[in-house]
Parts: C-alpha cells; sequence; structure tokens
C-alpha cells in the first residue's frame, strides 16, 4: 500500500517561507499553521504580513459517503443496534443465547453484497468509469479478515478443532480464479482440453488451493484418463485421508493412515508410474506434500498465504488454531525465501499483516492495524465490538476475562473495554460530522460510553441541515431523546436561513417552534417594521391562526391583535375596531416605533360625527399622544440638527412622508411599488431603522390633536346630554 500513498500539499502561503507545524483535533483531523524559527533579519520582512493567519484543517477522506456503501452502512448499523439492544437485555430478556459467529454473518452478507455490487458495475462499460475501486479493495480487504476472525476467534467450536476445511473455504471464495477457469473450461465443451495452455495449470491451482472435487472432474476428461497412470492418480487422490472432528476418528489413528497414504504416493512416485504425464506426476508430489513442488509453486503466488490452507489439507488437516501460528510463519519464510522479498517490501500489505496476526492469535496488533485502516475505523469498531461481546477482550461485558482469553487461546487485549468504547465515540463523532449518516451516528453514542451520551446533543445541534424535512427529523429525535435545547437551536437555524430568503412566514413558523421568546419577537418586530416602511402586513393567514401561540412573546400579542383590528376595519367594525385600537395603546405592549402608525390608524376613527370613541378613550389618546408621540418628533428633530451639522447643509434635505400616506395606514400604500419593496432590505434583520421616525410629523401630531378635540367635545355634549 506503500507504493500508493498519496502526497497532499498544504496551500499555506506563509508556512512555505517559515516552515509548518501541525497539531491535532481529534483522532481523524489534525490543524496546520506556519511557525518557524524565524531570525530577527527577517521580523521586517514578515511584518507586512501580520494579521493574515492561515489554519488548514486535514483529515482523511470519508469514503465511507460513496453511494454504494450507503446500503451496506444502514444494515451493518442494524445488526450492530440489535446486537447491543440484545445484549443488554433490552430486547428479548437477559438470559438469551447470542450467536456471535451468526451476527457476524449478517455483517460480511452486507459486505459481500457491496462488493457483488460494485464488481457489476464495474463490469459494466457505461457506468465503470464512475466506480471507486479504491472502495472495492477496500471492502474485499475488510471482508477477507472479518471471515478469517469469524471462524478462528470467533467461532469457539471451530477454532477448537480442525481449522483447515475453514480455511479451505476461506481461501477458495477470496482467490476463485482457479475455480472459474476450471467452470469456464469444462462448460466449453470442447474436445482434448488437455491441449489447451491453461489445462495443468488450471488443475496445479486447484490441487494447491485443496479443491481435489474439482481437480479429479478436470482429470476425468483427459483423453489419457482410461491409462493406467491417470486410474492410479484417481485411486489416489480419491482415498486421500482428511481429518474430520465428527468422524470419530483420532488425531492419532488420523495421522498414521495420512502416513500410511503419503508413503503409498512417494513408493509410486519413486517407482516411475506416472513418468509417462510428467504433469500428473507433479500434482501427486503436490499432494504428498513434496516440500520442493511447493516450493516451485509458491514463486505463482500472489501473497504467502494463499496456498497455505492447500499444505495444510496434504500434511496435518488435523491442524488446531494453536497450532496455525507455527505453519503460517513457517509457509510466509518459505514465500519470502522464494521470491526474496520480506515484510518491509511494500508488497507485504496490510491485508498481508491482519491475515498473519489473526493466524497468530495477536488481537492487540489486529486491532492495531484495523485502526490504521483507510476505513473511517469502520471494521474495527465492528470487529472489537463483536469480540467484546464475545468475550474476547479483557474487561468484556460479560466480565469472563479469563474465559475469553481461554477461548481464544492466545494474547490478551489489555484495556478492551476502554478500547472498545473509544472506538465506538469516534466512530459515532465522525458519523454525527457527516450530513447523510447522523442518525446511525446516534445509535453508535448510544452505546458508547458516559461521555458518548453527553456527546449525542452537542453533536446532533451541529448536524448540518440540508433541507427542512432533515430538521423535522433532527427535531424528532431531539425530543425522543429529550433534547429541548437541541429543538431550540435547530429552530433558530432554520428561521434565520427563512428571513435571509425573505420567506417571513416560516421564519415566523420556526421562531414559534423554538419557543424562544426572544426570536419570536425579533420575528414580530421584522414583520412590524415592514409594514411601518411599506405599509403591509406580511403573512397575515399564519397571523390569524396564531391561536395561543401568540403568547410566547408580547410583541407577537401585538402583532396578533393589530391583526384583528385591521380585519375589523376592512369589514366596518368601526367601534369594535376602535375599542381594540384603543386598548392596544393602552396595554404597554406598543413597540415605540409603532406608535406614528397607531396615530394615523385612530385618526380617521376620530372623524366621525356620531362618535365611536367616548370621551375617556379619547383622552387616552391624547396622554400617549404627548407621552409617546411628541417625544419621537422631539427626537427626530434633534437627530436632523446633529446630522446638520456633520455634514453639507445641502445634502441632507430629505422628503417626509405625506399625512394622506399616513391617514390611509391601515391599508396597503397603492404608491408603494414592487421595485422598491425589493430594494428595501431593512426586513432582513431585526434593526429599525431611523426613517421609521419619519412618520412622526409636525402635521400628524397637530392633525391627531385636532381630532381628538373635536371628537372629545362632541362626544362630551352627547355623554351630558343623553341623560335629558
Amino acid at each position: 500500500m506503500a507504493s500508493n500513498d498519496k502526497i497532499t500539499a498544504v496551500p499555506n502561503t506563509l508556512g512555505k517561507e517559515i516552515g509548518l507545524s501541525a497539531t491535532w483535533l481529534n483522532t481523524h483531523e489534525f490543524a496546520t499553521f506556519a511557525f518557524g524559527n524565524v531570525k530577527h533579519s527577517r521580523d521586517a520582512k514578515l511584518n507586512t504580513r501580520q494579521g493574515v493567519v492561515e489554519v488548514n484543517l486535514m483529515k482523511p477522506d470519508f469514503v465511507l459517503g460513496d453511494p454504494a456503501a450507503r446500503i451496506m452502512m444502514h444494515e451493518c448499523h442494524r445488526v450492530f443496534y440489535n446486537l447491543q439492544r440484545r445484549r443488554y437485555g433490552l430486547l428479548g430478556g437477559q438470559t438469551q443465547v447470542i450467536d456471535f459467529v451468526g451476527i457476524s454473518h449478517q455483517y460480511r452478507s452486507s459486505l459481500r453484497q457491496s462488493v457483488g455490487r460494485l464488481t457489476r458495475l464495474l463490469h459494466d462499460e457505461e457506468k465503470a468509469p464512475g466506480v471507486n475501486t479504491d472502495l472495492l479493495r477496500l471492502l474485499y480487504t475488510i471482508e477477507c479478515v472479518w471471515h478469517l476472525v469469524e471462524f478462528l476467534v470467533l467461532d469457539s467450536n471451530a477454532s477448537s478443532g480442525a481449522v483447515v476445511t475453514s480455511l479451505l473455504e476461506w481461501i477458495r471464495y477470496h482467490f476463485p480464479t482457479p475455480e472459474q477457469q476450471a467452470t469456464e473450461l469444462l462448460q466449453s465443451g470442447t474436445r482434448d482440453l488437455e491441449k489447451q495452455e491453461d489445462y495443468w495449470p488450471v488443475v496445479k491451482g486447484l490441487i494447491l488451493q485443496g479443491q481435489t472435487m474439482v481437480a479429479r472432474t478436470l482429470l476425468r476428461v483427459h483423453s489419457c484418463s482410461e491409462t493406467r497412470c491417470f486410474q492410479a492418480a484417481e485411486q489416489l487422490l480419491q482415498s486421500l485421508p482428511v481429518y474430520c472432528v465428527h468422524d470419530g476418528l483420532s488425531v492419532h489413528k488420523y495421522k498414521a493412515q495420512w502416513q500410511c497414504w503419503r508413503n503409498n504416493v512417494r513408493m509410486l512416485i519413486a517407482a516411475g508410474n506416472f513418468g509417462a504425464e510428467p504433469h500428473l506426476e507433479e500434482v501427486l508430489r503436490l499432494v504428498s506434500g513434496d516440500r520442493e513442488a511447493w516450493q516451485n509453486q509458491l514463486r505463482q503466488a500472489t501473497c504467502w498465504y494463499e496456498y497455505l490452507p492447500g499444505f495444510l489439507l496434504y500434511t496435518d488437516s488435523s491442524c488446531r488454531y494453536y497450532q496455525l501460528s507455527h505453519y503460517a510463519h513457517n509457509c510466509m519464510r518459505d514465500y519470502f525465501e522464494v521470491t526474496g522479498r520480506s515484510r518491509e517490501d511494500p508488497e507485504f500489505t496490510f491485508l498481508d499483516a491482519m491475515v498473519l496476526s489473526v493466524m497468530d492469535n495477536d488481537l492487540p496488533t489486529l486491532l492495531a492495524n484495523l485502526q490504521k485502516f483507510p476505513d473511517n475505523h469502520f471494521s474495527a469498531v465492528h470487529i472489537t465490538d463483536l469480540l467484546y461481546h464475545a468475550g474476547l477482550l479483557e474487561d468484556s461485558a460479560t466480565g469472563d476475562g479469563d474465559d475469553g482469553e481461554a477461548r481464544s487461546g492466545g494474547t490478551a487485549m489489555p484495556h478492551g473495554k476502554l478500547i472498545h468504547e473509544s472506538l465506538l465515540y469516534e466512530f459515532g463523532s465522525l458519523l454525527m460530522s457527516e450530513g447523510t449518516y447522523w442518525l446511525l451516528g446516534m445509535g453508535y453514542l448510544e452505546f458508547s460510553s458516559t461521555e458518548g451520551l453527553g456527546a449525542r446533543e452537542a453533536l446532533l445541534a451541529r448536524v448540518p441541515i440540508r433541507h427542512e424535512a432533515q430538521a423535522l427529523k433532527l427535531i424528532a429525535v431531539a425530543r425522543k431523546h429529550n433534547y429541548p435545547g437541541v429543538v431550540m437551536e435547530i429552530c433558530k437555524v432554520l428561521m434565520k436561513r427563512n428571513l435571509a430568503q425573505r420567506r417571513y412566514g416560516s421564519a415566523l413558523n420556526w421562531a414559534i417552534r423554538s419557543r424562544d421568546s426572544a426570536y419570536v419577537r425579533d420575528v414580530a418586530n421584522i414583520l412590524l417594521e415592514h409594514y411601518c416602511n411599506h405599509g403591509e402586513l406580511l403573512c397575515e393567514k399564519m397571523i390569524a391562526n396564531l391561536g395561543s401561540k401568540m403568547f410566547l412573546s408580547s410583541r407577537l400579542v401585538f402583532l396578533k391583535k393589530y391583526y384583528d383590528f385591521r380585519q375589523l376595519y376592512r369589514q366596518l367594525e368601526y367601534a369594535q375596531a376602535a375599542e381594540l385600537l384603543v386598548s392596544l395603546m393602552d396595554s404597554k405592549i406598543v413597540p415605540s416605533y409603532f406608535w406614528p402608525c397607531l396615530m394615523a390608524d385612530v385618526i380617521p376613527l376620530l372623524e366621525f360625527k356620531e362618535p365611536i370613541i367616548p370621551s375617556r378613550e379619547t383622552l387616552i389618546v391624547l396622554d400617549h399622544l404627548q407621552m409617546d408621540l411628541v417625544p419621537m418628533l422631539e427626537q427626530r428633530q434633534e437627530t436632523l440638527k446633529r446630522q446638520k451639522q456633520q455634514q453639507d447643509p445641502g445634502t441632507v434635505a430629505k422628503s417626509l412622508l405625506g399625512l394622506t400616506a399616513a391617514a390611509n395606514a391601515p391599508r396597503p400604500d397603492p404608491m408603494e411599488t414592487e421595485e422598491q419593496d425589493q430594494k428595501d432590505q431593512t426586513a432582513l434583520i431585526p434593526k429599525f431603522s431611523s426613517n421609521l421616525l419619519n412618520n412622526c410629523t409636525e402635521d400628524l401630531i397637530n392633525l391627531l390633536r385636532l381630532a381628538c378635540n373635536r371628537n372629545l367635545s362632541r362626544a362630551y355634549i352627547i355623554e351630558h346630554t343623553s341623560g335629558d
């Protein structure tokens, strides 16, 4: 894998001059920044760049984000989650027996399906360019190691007995070329197959992998299959002793039979019975375990363990797990001697090292190598979790650390529980940082540790929100786990996003969902300010259906009541509209910037010949006129005076709003154009512009005083003469 390493250049300009330094942020991300032992002579040169800090965040690619891996990720998470629930008694009760080998097989089935899908896409000419071949090799490697761990480590029944049969099945799946070539030869239907160049290489390849049944089938279609030497070879291959635990044959008796059989084969070879067929003789030398013949074939092997199961079949098919390490090291030594390689060569891959650690039953080395594998800790997390729950790590969940060591018969795993929890925590945190798998990350963090449970709330609030449907799902999960702060944070994000897109109705809706009175107030202020600037009340349908939600904020209560006033005014219910408007003025919830609008709204209601506003309410209007509106006019005059002192008098002249626009404020202003509305950006943020004071003019105040006096006199006369 070293030959495939990629070098990534850090785009740090200052770092090229003085050097780079780095610091780890977490286990899979670090930051680089410019830092070096700069001499004083260079200080002058670097001073011009002070204030410019370049920090580069570096982390490995998230390979599991490939679309081809999504189905596998969800299936593996389902298997993982069900295992945790069963292990901790949340599903099926406390006394159930868990089949860890069956669970491992479910994991591997998902991996194999993903490998199959990628392989089919790779063979499709149209889709082949888009296939991630690195991911294909990665998943293949994971499945290869996982399969080996399954029957050597997890399956106590298999590891306590002979392991050769399982090894043959494992090598057959991961090196399928000889079997595929044999199938093609047998299905070709041609005569004299032995005349084809690949006939004998395929037969030898099958023998090297221990597939004697298929090899015998190919030998029977040989044109000379009826000759004496071929018949003798058929009988020898058919009578090959293979140890099986369930046959009731002791190891000692098996070895005696095998020794007798091997001596017979070697005697026939030495007698020259197969001299007429050198290829057939070589096949029988391989079957008899001839060391020189096997070393000659090792030169053609792609890795050191490719022919190990076949060699064990013909030399010691009763080999147990604790004996496998000895044979593995001998085979690797012979492979290196023949090929001239070593463990330090780039050709000795991570897969080779992990296979050796499994055959050595060296779990610490295996898990250390798995964590170095570029699969974002996918294999390390799930394999470690299986080993932990199966009791094969120290301080396991069952508390049977000694029993786990006895089962595995190899190196104990120190601090197994801490490693298990830390891997789950890191993997869950990584998935939470990826927008696609945040829900899966919640599941892994749930069973990591107390720290992981606490981290879920913080990480859930940081999940990138792509659309509102995802936000609703996030809120549902947060409420399920009782995270009110997360719900509030998500609603705030959506509220701000909708405000930036000028979708005020959705912004108000998300502000209400957040249950944060400050954000509800801010959105209500935006709607009210927009009305002050443009004479148009936005989101009327939503405001009409607020119901009890309006009590989240006093500003929202005011907005709803002002909407009700406008509706009464439009329905010509002037008396009720006037009563509601006066009650709003006296409610102490009126925004200070909204007084000009309220005062402009009350003027038409004061001009009725038959007063609809009694004298007492008229005095209330006059009181607010003097206490609230007049100070606004004085503030505006002081602002204009300061502007004249700071700027040229000719540049501060501004046109004031006319009295007609103020009087018609309850209805949309027909003079406002759509172009002006689009140019006005003041409604995007809860910041009140000074031009709101332009609504407060001396003409408005004088007209309001005059209307109040006329209405007061009429109301006073009517109220005091009605009794007469």
